[in-house]
């Protein structure tokens, strides 16, 4: 099994490790990433202090918590139990695990082999949750109690999540949906929660969030119960987070204001006077320009501009719509950085939220993928600033009419980026500003750019001449082509010839040695034959003395001889034939009778369509790969020896190799023709001369690889 292997193994070269399981979950948990993922034994004891539906529990012991991965044990086949042993976890029972150590995503974790239950116990004691532990994920895995105000709340599989205000720091609280009946009713409630600790993380381990699983309803106590929320305290738009000499809480406030544009269930601006703020909502409820509305919500400064978030809104009233001020981006920016300079506010106002007119020209047109509607991005310009216009919702046809170079008049609200810097004074300047399309019809076109534009008249004139040249070109390009074929034609005719020539005489000067074989080796052989009897003779009578043996040095003297002359006829021979044979039979026949009387493997694989290689190309392939079997055999003393045939990549092309896992040698030391050894001379000449390429990589004590390639030409036998 799986965990056997992880417990006889270590990381990074398996070092032996000791037999006993750690038994205290704080031992666990101060685990290096390194020590963690090396599958460490573990035997511990504790309280289920949390249970998923999937199957993972957190268990608790006296010295700490801790994720308990049952689906992760399962997938990696450690789990030994059945699934009624998950059903019948329930918090609140003592149980004993068996398993092993992993890093997991955040914090070491244990992946259980077995879990039974030993019977039931009181769940640890809660800790009051301290900041500096609880958001940095010390307290990952422990029971805690948290007291903040309630700012939120959706929906998640299975279950509820709140959002929590620990004042300061924002959590998430998880219940089972049976826990909370009406979550709405919570909003701005103060609260206290006890549940376990844990930790989202990113790709890298590193946390991001704090949040609580809790069990139950008996986990949730109310301290405070939640005002209505259009009972919160009215301020004025501009006054959200601004200065108090005495803190308010984390709690809702309350604003009026008018509707200049609104996005049901997402958001929507309000203005009133110099003021102006934007309010985010999941409201469901359809506002118009004008209507004059309240919103309770909670104050956020993620945008580092004063926003109202969580809120909810209702309709007081009918009015006019504020009237869109005229005034230019790069003013905006201007005077919000000058009042960032002094340290002073911006005057009249910073206009962000507000509803402004101006006219810049059109860059562009964009479409952006939005699954709720579709959305449109003009990329405007504007006395050498760039910004963008977004319309969210509504008839997007106009805006994809429009061309770039037109100059338009738009009218939209602010929406101000800032970029933290350096400074004693300054913290926070407008980077950039974009603006917030309420409708197609805030797009009006001041001046369409004319058809006949200059880069327009450029690239007709630039066609033209591209036109002309291309047909100049094409005209000069056909002749250099049925130039060029003509010589390629050519040259292959007299290739073919020469090459069917050289076969023709390959084959006759085949039948020449095979004659001279007969004519001088075999009666070289014999006469070697003949005195050995002699020397045998003489040895057998009995020696006279002074007299030197006759007969034995004629019989080395011919066999020298007969050496020279099969070195000689070696290199006169040039093909191999193939007896009939397509080229993979061929293969596996030389490989039969070079293996003959070796204790050796040798494979031969054969990749795609090889049956229809021309015989000169396979005979000259033949006699390569025989020469390099035998050389392995001879020299390399190998186990096993793969000879491998395939088409090439280069179209045309076919690719052969030789490799085996002897003895190797040092490329370049090997010994040549200077020492009587033709082998690797023969091979290379083969092979040049058909115009391919042979390679030979090797080492000591690393095997042998002969790699070559060759065109597929064919070769006419009729025309020799």
């Amino acid at each position: 099994m799986l965990a056997a292997a992880l417990l006889l193994t270590g990381a990074g070269g398996g070092a032996a490790r000791s037999a006993e399981p750690i038994t205290r979950i704080a031992e666990v948990r101060r685990l290096s990433r390194e020590a963690a993922a090396q599958a460490l034994p573990v035997h511990v004891r504790g309280v289920v202090t949390w249970r998923s539906p999937e199957g993972p529990i957190m268990v608790q012991d006296a010295s700490a918590g801790i994720w308990i991965g049952v689906g992760r044990a399962k997938r990696n086949q450690l789990w030994e139990m059945d699934e009624a042993a998950i059903e019948a976890l329930r918090v609140g029972q003592l149980v004993d695990i068996v398993g092993l150590s992993d890093p997991a995503g955040y914090a070491p974790v244990i992946l259980p082999r077995t879990i039974r239950v030993l019977g039931e116990e009181p769940l640890p004691a809660p800790r009051p949750m301290m900041p500096s532990r609880f958001f940095s994920g010390t307290e990952d895995g422990l029971r805690v109690e948290v007291r903040g105000v309630v700012q939120g709340f959706q929906a998640a599989e299975g279950g509820w999540l709140l959002h929590l205000n620990a004042n300061p720091g924002r959590t998430t609280v998880e219940f089972p949906a049976p826990a909370l009946r009406n979550p709405a009713d919570l909003v701005d409630a103060e609260v206290r929660v006890t549940g376990v600790a844990v930790s989202r993380f990113n790709t890298r381990g590193e946390i991001t969030m704090p949040r609580l699983f809790a069990n139950d309803a008996s986990d949730l106590a109310i301290e405070v119960p939640a005002v209505a929320p259009f009972a919160a305290p009215l301020v004025p738009l501009d006054r959200i987070l601004t200065f108090r000499p005495e803190p308010t809480g984390p709690h809702r406030v309350r604003v009026a204001g008018t509707v200049t544009f609104a996005l049901a269930n997402r958001f929507l601006y309000l203005q009133a006077g110099n003021s102006a703020v934007r309010v985010e909502t999941r409201a469901a409820d359809v506002f118009e320009p004008g209507d004059q509305v309240e919103a309770a919500g909670f104050g956020d400064m993620s945008r580092h501009v004063g926003t109202l978030a969580e809120a909810q809104v209702r309709k007081v009233g009918r009015g006019a719509t504020p009237a869109a001020v005229a005034i230019t981006p790069e003013e905006i920016i201007a005077l919000n950085t000058t009042a960032m300079t002094t340290g002073q506010l911006a005057k009249p106002h910073d206009y962000d939220g507000h509803l402004v007119r101006f006219r810049a020209t059109l860059l562009a047109v964009q479409s952006e993928t939005d699954p709720r509607q579709p959305v449109r991005r003009l990329t405007l310009e504007r006395g050498g600033m760039i910004l963008g216009a977004i319309l969210h919702a509504g008839e997007t046809a106009a805006l994809d009419a429009l061309r770039p170079g037109s100059v338009l008049e738009i009218t939209a609200i602010v929406q101000l980026e800032y970029t933290p810097v350096e400074g004693s004074r300054r913290s926070l300047v407008p980077s950039r500003l974009d603006v917030v399309l309420r409708r197609a019809s805030d797009v009006l076109v001041v001046t369409a750019p004319s058809w006949w534009t200059p880069g327009r008249l450029v690239a007709a004139v630039a066609i033209v001449v591209v036109a002309l040249g291309a047909s100049l070109f094409w005209a000069w390009q056909l002749r250099r082509q049925v130039r060029r074929k003509t010589r390629e034609l050519a040259a292959e005719m007299s290739a073919r010839r020469d090459a069917a020539i050289e076969f023709q005489a390959t084959l006759r000067e085949r039948n020449r040695l095979a004659a001279n074989l007969h004519d001088t080796l075999l009666q070289t052989l014999g006469g070697i034959g003949f005195q050995m009897e002699a020397c045998e003779a003489e040895a057998a009578a009995p020696a006279e003395a002074g007299r030197p043996p006759v007969h034995l040095p004629v019989a080395r003297r011919m066999l020298d001889h007969a050496v020279d002359e099969l070195r000689g006829s070696v290199w006169a021979l040039r093909s191999l034939p193939l007896h009939g044979l397509a080229l993979p039979d061929a293969l596996r026949s030389l490989v039969e009778r070079a293996g003959a009387g070796h204790d050796v493997k040798i494979d031969v694989r054969t990749t795609g369509d090889l049956a229809h290689v021309p015989d000169f190309v396979a005979g000259n392939l033949l006699l390569v790969a025989q020469e390099a079997l035998h050389n392995a055999l001879k020299h390399g003393r190998p186990r096993t020896v793969t000879l491998d045939a395939r088409l090439a990549e280069r179209p045309e092309w076919i690719a052969m190799s030789v490799r085996d896992d002897g003895r190797g040698f040092t490329v370049g030391a090997q010994v040549g023709a200077p020492q009587g050894h033709f082998g690797l001379t023969g091979m290379r000449e083969r092979i040049e001369r058909l115009n391919g390429t042979l390679g030979i990589e090797s080492a000591p004590g690393q095997g042998t690889t002969v790699h070559f390639e060759v065109p597929l030409r064919a070769y006419d036998e009729e025309l020799a």
